[in-house]
């Protein structure tokens, strides 16, 4: 896919998918498949939806470059040219995180997704940015730029972001400053040639609508892609309170979601994210350390919320 089409596509759900593992901590692909026809089952196609697979919700950080890989072909097998794959890209380095998107890019990928290095967070603007100029340089491919203040403890300065879209292949944002009028901002500065999107998603629909964004990320689309779906058809013909009356729905998740972030952080709603996916019938598989499982109290709580969101 051409970057200006991915920039295109962005116009949608992007779904953050989870990466199942078995109990013994390998890979389930069998797994992994069936998610993935699980949301594309829900109504996500390239009609409306992207899927970036091995993210950090897809716990990139605790796979091996070649288990990433491995998950990157299972999804390109089972989505073929039904929902446009991106590839998560995220790496402490620039050299791995240019040898995941050439391989993204030998595969067949529609794009790829890289948060500049982050285990000593780059928070010199010229680090962000010749990371991010280094791995355009040697892909083809459009790139989702990826700010997350909860990894990087720095909120990407829009001076940066400013020189980063004049990259031809920088097309897309996700954007998760804590900041919400930071996100109008970013939109009014770079969004004539990149796709914004709300990094926050259902929690910020439809208000995020009327900053301008693109479209909005979903975990949510994990176990339950319909409302996700319907959630991006009312705020595409700017019914912005069907919109909200549909993500209202989800508000007891949010909640708890919420709820467990601030005891465990993105580990524990990774946990949760993956037992909901369970209960629906999907396979979201069991976490990998440092994420560990929901404990049988949590579980109880768990399923209080799945039945108070008619799920």
């Amino acid at each position: 896919m051409k970057p200006e089409e991915l920039r295109q596509h962005l116009h949608g759900v992007c779904v953050i998918s989870i990466t199942p593992f078995k109990e013994d901590g390998t890979l389930d692909e069998a797994g992994y498949e069936k998610n993935l026809r699980f949301i594309m089952g829900g109504g996500l196609n390239a009609a409306n939806a992207t899927i970036v697979v091995g993210g950090s919700t897809g716990e990139c950080g605790a796979m091996s470059p070649a288990e990433r890989k491995a998950v990157l072909d299972c999804a390109l097998s089972v989505c073929g040219d039904k929902l446009p794959v991106i590839a998560g890209c995220n790496s402490t380095n620039v050299r791995e995180a240019i040898e995941l998107a050439q391989y993204a890019e030998d595969r067949g990928a529609a794009g790829v997704m890289a948060l500049s290095p982050y285990y000593y967070p780059a928070k010199d603007e010229a680090c962000i940015y010749a990371f991010y100029k280094e791995l355009a340089s040697n892909t083809g491919l459009g790139i989702l730029l990826y700010n997350n203040f909860e990894v990087m403890n720095i909120d990407c300065p829009i001076s940066v972001l400013k020189r980063l879209k004049e990259l031809p292949n920088v097309v897309g944002m996700k954007e998760c400053t804590p900041a919400f009028f930071k996100m109008t901002r970013v939109v009014q500065e770079i969004g004539d040639k990149v796709s914004v999107v709300n990094g926050h998603g259902e929690f910020l629909e439809p208000y995020a609508a009327l900053a301008g964004t693109a479209g909005f990320i979903s975990s949510m689309s994990n176990f339950v892609p319909s409302r996700a779906a319907a959630i991006w058809e009312a705020r595409s013909k700017g019914d912005y309170a069907k919109a909200k009356e549909i993500r209202d729905t989800m508000v007891p998740y949010m909640d708890l979601a919420v709820k467990y972030s601030g005891q465990g952080g993105e580990y524990k709603v990774i946990s949760l994210l993956k037992y909901i996916t369970d209960q629906v019938g999907s396979c979201g598989g069991w976490p990998r350390i440092p994420c560990i499982p929901l404990s049988d109290e949590e579980k109880t709580e768990t399923r209080a919320v799945l039945k108070a969101i008619g799920l």
